[in-house]
């Protein structure tokens, strides 16, 4: 099977950007481990100001945030997953926005092949596509960076479709 990091497309400078998002929840909530507190908050993060905003079906600066329609398809690979609803709110023009956060297990899959730099960021990621399983999208355990990795099947889906703001990158596996 082959694997791929999804990351927002970084060429479409007018994506929206939700501000305040740390004051609103802790950055421990984007694990397994509090999901409890996670399902009781409130979220609701206001859009940075510019004089156009594009709202992509992928977010993944300051957290992941996915559209409704990517969510749903995700859903179709991994029912299981908690999604957690987010309001973007653009104050300037008085609209709002449902999202998405997804709390996507960490796999420890990390492949002894991958590179490091000094300072701990990753240089070089190859996975070990038997620890992976059936996953069909996950955060690899072990890393500093929050690189969402999808499966062929799930990439395949979202190609087919007419989402907006959404790169794919293969990843290395042994």
């Amino acid at each position: 099977m082959n694997y791929f990091i999804m990351t927002q497309d970084e060429r479409i400078a007018e994506a929206v950007v939700p501000t305040g998002v740390f004051d609103a929840m802790r950055p421990e909530w984007l694990t397994p481990d509090y999901q409890e507190e996670l399902e009781e908050a409130i979220l609701q993060f206001d859009i940075k100001p510019k004089s156009e905003n594009v709202y992509l079906d992928f977010l993944d600066r300051p957290i992941p945030l996915y559209s409704d329609r990517l969510k749903t398809l995700i859903h179709k690979f991994a029912p299981k997953l908690f999604a957690k609803s987010v309001v973007l709110a653009d104050q300037e023009r008085t609209r709002q926005d449902a999202y998405w956060l997804l709390i996507l297990p960490r796999i420890a899959c990390l492949s002894e092949q991958s590179e490091f730099y000094q300072n701990g960021s990753l240089k070089r990621l190859v996975i070990d596509e038997e620890k992976v399983r059936r996953h069909p999208i996950f955060q690899v355990e072990g890393i500093l960076e929050p690189h969402i990795i999808i499966d062929l099947r799930l990439a395949e889906a979202l190609l087919r479709r007419d989402f907006i703001g959404i790169r794919l990158k293969k990843v290395e596996q042994v």
